[in-house]
């Protein structure tokens, strides 16, 4: 028995720590504010935010919502080391890019590059003919796609009906 009210006891001080541990807030985040906030929305959808905070955090974005966007934040890590990232999401899919993030090694783009340069063939059953098959030239191109280049999103394509309210009734003609 003393040694499971001793458990118990444990477990019990365990819990103590972990929720003083998640409460505590550090001081360089206890009063942190907004220094600055900025948000444009075009009628188009179109939209660019950014804002910054006292403790040196910074994020922005811009696009065209749920067609193209571009962005990147920064902050310190607790470590003290400043992490720094940038995007683009568009059709293409999400890219993102940063010091921090793991790179693609190179045996990945090497192999990439051999299956580009070796395309895939297959013997057609009826004729016995050796057909190439067709590799999709865009996926070969996340990894090697450039996020210096700005994204040039497209207008998005209106779904909203055409509405004429009129004000007045039609002239009738008899």
């Amino acid at each position: 028995m003393p040694n499971k009210m001793l458990l118990n006891l444990f477990v019990q001080l365990v819990c103590v720590v972990a929720l003083i541990r998640a409460a505590y807030i550090p001081d360089s985040d206890r009063n942190t504010q907004t220094v600055q906030n900025e948000l444009s929305v075009d009628p188009d959808g179109s939209y660019r935010y950014a804002y910054e905070t006292s403790n040196g955090i910074t994020g922005e974005q811009s696009g065209l919502g749920g067609i193209a966007v571009q962005g990147g934040s920064s902050y310190t890590s607790p470590e003290g080391t400043p992490i720094s990232i940038k995007y683009v999401a568009d059709e293409k899919g999400y890219y993102p890019l940063g010091d921090h993030i793991p790179k693609v090694p190179d045996y990945i783009l090497r192999s990439l590059a051999y299956i580009r340069t070796h395309p895939y063939q297959i013997r057609d059953y009826y004729t016995g003919q050796l057909k190439t098959v067709a590799h999709d030239a865009e996926a070969f191109k996340v990894y090697e796609r450039n996020i210096q280049d700005p994204t040039t999103p497209r207008t998005r394509p209106s779904t909203t009906p055409k509405v004429v309210h009129l004000t007045h009734a039609p002239p009738t003609q008899r």
